[in-house]
């Protein structure tokens, strides 16, 4: 039978709330399409830290209790159906873009997966579709942060996790708009920070990065362990800094540095609002920016990669090759 026909298609798949144990190699009953919606063949996923907080329950309100659940958001695929006839998207046609697993939506770590126009993309033509699938969250949430970080143009920029998912890619933006980049990572992953264009690097192993007193125009947290109340002291005078970290209290505190006269902090959050998506495909276009691949692993193997995903200590990204 047509595996596009079939009834039935192959997953990653959780069973409930939890953690590793919960996830496993399974076939379900393929999603069917939706008014407004596209259903779309992937190709590739790529995995992102939500993924498993999803799964860990952090945030069930959202995620709902309907069982089994596909995370992943990210990926690269081929439009199967579509249910709207003004869509400006067309049968065959090769995209990229983020499948919303929030409210009950089914993620990418399948066969197909049923998806809201608004966050796919066309794949453009001068961009490989795995660095595509690769770019999605961590470069949409990176751009977000640099942009509300205003001009770059030589200002001195601190990014902590340089050569990490988001931080990797962060540095590249950073260098692209003309700031200078000290990057701060691990000794082993300083090679691939100097590759990636940073001025300098501190191993944080060895140097404790808050003695550089008010040196630096911005701080990016890429890693979300460098805390708003740390880095104003390493920040010039109405400096900046800028974090991926999610919660209530980055929130208020991001609101209260609004009456700081001496330095403001701005959250780095996914938007994926279309001029964002432009940017980041002029950025790989122009080969200014381009994602690092850490791993590929196979749709059976998913579970090794989320293994990996929690452990931490590697760089760049995780991704999940569904089919050929």
């Amino acid at each position: 039978m047509n595996k596009e026909n079939s009834e039935m298609m192959k997953a990653w798949v959780a069973s409930k709330y939890g953690g590793l144990e919960v996830m496993a190699f399974a076939e379900i009953e393929k999603p069917k399409i939706t008014k407004g919606k596209m259903l779309i063949e992937i190709k590739n996923a790529a995995l992102n830290p939500y993924d498993y907080k999803l799964r860990n329950g952090i945030a069930k309100w959202m995620s709902r209790k309907k069982f089994p659940k596909v995370y992943g958001g990210d990926f690269v695929g081929k439009v199967v159906k579509l249910q709207d006839d003004k869509s400006s998207f067309y049968e065959g046609q090769m995209v990229y873009g983020f499948a919303n697993i929030f409210f009950g939506g089914q993620g990418s770590l399948a066969e197909y997966s049923v998806i809201n126009p608004r966050f796919v993309r066309p794949l453009p033509e001068g961009i490989d579709p795995i660095d595509a699938c690769a770019s999605v969250s961590a470069g949409l949430t990176g751009l977000s942060g640099i942009q509300k970080c205003g001009n770059l143009r030589n200002k001195q920029i601190l990014i902590n996790g340089a050569t990490g998912g988001i931080g990797h890619l962060v540095t590249q933006m950073s260098i692209a708009k003309g700031g200078i980049v000290t990057a701060v990572c691990s000794g082993k992953n300083a090679e691939l920070a100097k590759k990636l264009g940073a001025a300098s690097v501190i191993d944080y192993q060895k140097k404790n990065i808050l003695e550089q007193k008010g040196h630096f125009d911005i701080v990016y947290d890429a890693a979300a362990k460098l805390t708003y109340t740390k880095a104003k002291g390493i920040l010039k005078k109405q400096g900046i800094y800028c974090t991926t970290e999610e919660g209530i209290k980055p929130t208020c505190q991001a609101l209260l540095s609004k009456v700081n006269p001496n330095t403001s902090m701005f959250l780095s959050s996914f938007r994926g609002r279309v001029q964002d998506f432009e940017e980041l495909e002029s950025l790989m276009i122009s080969n200014q920016v381009k994602p690092v691949i850490y791993k590929t692993y196979s749709l059976e193997e998913t579970g090794k990669a989320f293994e990996l995903l929690e452990k931490g200590g590697f760089n760049g990204k995780l991704l999940i090759k569904i089919r050929d």
